[in-house]
């Protein structure tokens, strides 16, 4: 019999059992859930016969199978098991004969007999003696003669290259017993999907694959490393995504392994990164923190001072560092290599994780000191051949370079941007295989309109975009 239930966020059921339809008001959805699963689960008894139950509820829509002892089951997953065919048991192997082992000969027993006559003592020296033989008369002070019986066994005879027989360690308290709470995460129910809304009906169905990937990623990416590590997002191609690229990733890696998390604008020529992100009550850039960078080395310097020249964005959980924004008629500084190492010794003592937007100026002094800090290099790419080029230029630039920059460039991670709706997985993907052959991974994030313009919140984003950024950052912790 098939019943239909419709749950509005008041708690008010309307239910339609074979074509009768009665309506009841409960304190909460949830009352109206287990209403509902126990008028389905006597309905099923009664019938002999299992309930066909849809469900509408504030949380979606779906349809399962009660069974007439209750159990409940997904619509979808109702089939006739595979006939696997017979059995076919399996033949007894007889054993194999044991080796006799012979009995080891026993020597037979030996009797000696000494007899010695009493000798002369001698002034003069007398030389060592010559080994005597076993049955040779010797001198003694007794006058009768001993008789001694030896009985000798012959040793063991051991095979050659027969193995030693070896004793294993004895098992300890830690290997001898089994773990109460260590439980891998496959074991947590599903949170997510058609699989989690089914749970909250008291069901525990397991987490289906794409759920446990996702798990495996949030892992990774939530981890934290002995010392800072620090992550530049390069590409010398002015608009090819990069400020997006640091916003989206530190938002990750700050709501999954929590604060400690500074986006830094390395950028010279007047780069967007404040621009696109929410500041904290002032408007203090990397200009102003250079003036203080002894300070905060010092013994007394504290970390909630950081406050009045940084930008906590309070949804995401990181922290970010303006570059010098001003324009008109104040001239605009321009960061050197010397004052990156200051920033950077002030960001590695206060942050675990640093991600620095590299801006445009590739052979400036800023850009060769932020590459000597890097441990990871992230190239953005929008679906555009002018952005591509860029990225494969700033490759081939690290090839180039030392063996630290040689080694970035093996392990870099290139993230592949849809910048336009009518760019679908199609044209990503093809873009991503022209990386693919010299990097360590390539991930496509699809087009989102968040993404595009304004001020970019994590949360607003697509579903299918967070998820993508969740990938990339996972590719990128395995290298840190």
């Amino acid at each position: 019999m098939r019943m239909t239930a419709v749950i509005d966020p008041a708690g008010t059921l309307e239910l339609d059992m074979g074509g009768e339809r009665t309506t009841a008001g409960y304190p909460s959805v949830m009352d109206a859930r287990r209403s509902v699963m126990s008028t389905a689960t006597d309905l099923a008894t009664e019938t002999s016969t299992a309930t066909e139950l849809h469900i509408e509820d504030p949380s979606g829509s779906r349809t399962i199978l009660v069974q007439t002892d209750g159990a409940v089951i997904e619509h979808d997953a109702v089939g006739e098991p595979a006939d696997s065919g017979p059995v076919q048991p399996a033949e007894a192997a007889e054993p194999a004969p044991s080796p006799v082992t012979p009995e080891e000969p026993t020597a037979p027993e030996a009797t000696v007999e000494f007899t010695a006559e009493a000798a002369a003592p001698v002034a003069t020296p007398v030389p060592d003696p010559a080994p005597i033989p076993v049955s040779a008369s010797v001198a003694t002070e007794a006058t009768a003669p001993e008789t001694v019986a030896a009985s000798a066994v012959a040793p063991a005879v051991i095979p050659v290259g027969a193995p030693a027989e070896t004793v294993g360690p004895l098992p300890t308290r830690r290997t001898a017993m089994p773990s109460f709470v260590d439980r891998p995460d496959a074991d947590s129910p599903a949170q997510v999907g058609v699989r989690g809304v089914l749970n909250q009906f008291g069901l525990k169905l397991a987490a289906s694959p794409g759920e446990l990937e996702q798990r495996r990623d949030e892992k990774t990416v939530s981890q934290h490393w002995a010392g800072p590590r620090t992550i530049t997002v390069l590409n010398p191609k002015g608009g090819a995504g990069k400020t997006p690229t640091v916003i989206c990733l530190s938002a990750v890696f700050a709501r999954l392994g929590g604060s400690g998390v500074l986006a830094w604008d390395n950028n010279n020529s007047l780069g967007s990164l404040g621009w696109r992100t929410f500041d904290a009550g002032h408007e203090a850039t990397v200009v102003d923190l250079l003036e203080q960078t002894d300070y905060f080395m010092t013994a007394g310097a504290r970390a909630g001072d950081l406050a009045s020249y940084v930008h906590h964005q309070p949804s995401d959980q990181y922290d970010v560092l303006r570059s010098d924004d001003r324009s008109g008629a104040k001239k605009r500084h321009e960061v050197t290599g010397d004052e990156v190492h200051r920033l950077y010794s002030v960001a590695a003592k206060y942050y675990r994780l640093i991600l620095m937007d590299s801006g445009n100026t590739e052979r400036g002094d800023n850009w060769e000191a932020m590459i000597g800090h890097s441990d990871q290099v992230v190239i953005p790419v929008k679906s555009v051949d002018d952005a591509a080029e860029g990225a494969s230029r700033v490759l081939s630039a690290l090839r180039a370079g030392d063996e630290h920059a040689q080694s970035l460039a093996d392990r870099a991670v290139v993230i592949v941007l849809g910048c336009t709706p009518s760019h679908g997985p199609a044209k990503l993907n093809e873009l991503a295989e022209s990386f693919r052959p010299f990097v360590k991974s390539v991930v496509t994030v699809p087009y989102d309109p968040s993404l595009i313009e304004g001020r970019i919140r994590f949360s607003s984003m697509l579903p299918q975009t967070r998820r993508a950024w969740l990938r990339a950052a996972a590719q990128i912790a395995e290298g840190l």
